[in-house]
C-alpha cells in the first residue's frame, strides 16, 4: 500500500513559485506555494492537468504569498473542466493574499475555500 508521502508527485517550479501534483489519491491535492502572478500564469496551466476527468481536485494554497487575477483565471479553468467531467473543486488557504480576490470576484461558488483538507472532505460530506 502506497501512503500519502511515498506516492509519486509531479513538481514544477520556477523563480519564487512551486507547485506539487500529488498522484492518485482521492481527493487529488495539488499545492501550490510563492507568488502567482501573469509570468506564471502561461506556465501554471500548463503544469495542471490538462483533462481532469471526473477528479475530485483540492488545491493546497495555504503558502501561496500572492495570486493574481491570471492564475485564478487558469485555477477556474480547471474547476470549469472537472464540473464538466462530473468532478470537483475546492481551495484549502487562510492566507488574505489568496482570500480577498475570490471574495472580490465572488468566485466562491466555483471555487469554494476552506480552512484544510479536513474541512473540504466534511464539506463534500464525508469524514476526515
Amino acid at each position: 500500500m502506497t501512503t500519502d508521502a511515498t506516492r509519486p508527485r509531479q513538481r514544477y517550479s520556477g523563480d519564487g513559485w512551486s507547485l506539487d501534483v500529488g498522484e492518485g489519491g482521492d481527493p487529488r491535492i495539488i499545492t501550490l506555494r510563492g507568488e502567482f502572478d501573469f509570468a506564471v500564469s502561461a506556465k501554471l496551466a500548463e503544469a495542471l492537468p490538462a483533462e481532469p476527468g471526473a477528479d475530485r481536485v483540492v488545491l493546497d494554497m495555504a503558502d501561496v504569498e500572492y495570486c493574481d487575477s491570471s492564475c485564478l483565471q487558469v485555477l477556474l479553468l480547471l474547476g470549469s473542466r472537472l464540473r464538466a467531467a462530473g468532478g470537483r473543486l475546492a481551495v484549502v488557504t487562510t492566507v488574505p493574499a489568496v482570500l480577498r480576490p475570490i471574495e472580490l470576484l465572488r468566485l466562491g461558488d466555483v471555487m469554494p475555500v476552506h480552512p484544510s483538507v479536513a474541512a473540504v472532505r466534511a464539506s463534500w460530506g464525508e469524514e476526515a
